[in-house]
């Protein structure tokens, strides 16, 4: 993840200074500009969501076409999410995918 390392105020503009990872530097795809910047631990992501494969009306419904492009073979029942707004656009943030890294978990097979 992302940290700032130093905010500067100069009347109407604020420059900050970030410090990311390689696989975040590959995600910006070389964009310069129209870049959001969202908090994303969890003290913001305050809303728990339920996900699903299948349709219900009160779950956030992911293709698992698009699951299986990214290699993620299971989902957690309830994920951590927050809606940004930002101007007049809303972006929905959800952690569809906790890290293992680290915590050993066995499972049935």
């Amino acid at each position: 993840m992302a940290d700032i390392r130093s905010i500067d105020m100069h009347d109407n503009r604020i420059d900050i200074t970030l410090t990311i990872n390689r696989t975040e530097y590959k995600l910006l795809k070389h964009n310069m500009s129209d870049i959001l910047i969202l908090p994303c631990g969890k003290d913001s992501m305050i809303h728990f969501l339920t996900t699903g494969k299948l349709g219900n009306s009160n779950r956030i419904m992911l293709p698992k076409k698009l699951l299986a492009k990214y290699k993620i073979s299971t989902l957690e029942k309830k994920v951590p999410s927050n809606i940004f707004k930002v101007d007049e656009d809303a972006y929905l943030l959800i952690k569809i995918k906790k890290s293992g890294l680290g915590v050993p978990t066995f499972k049935e097979e």
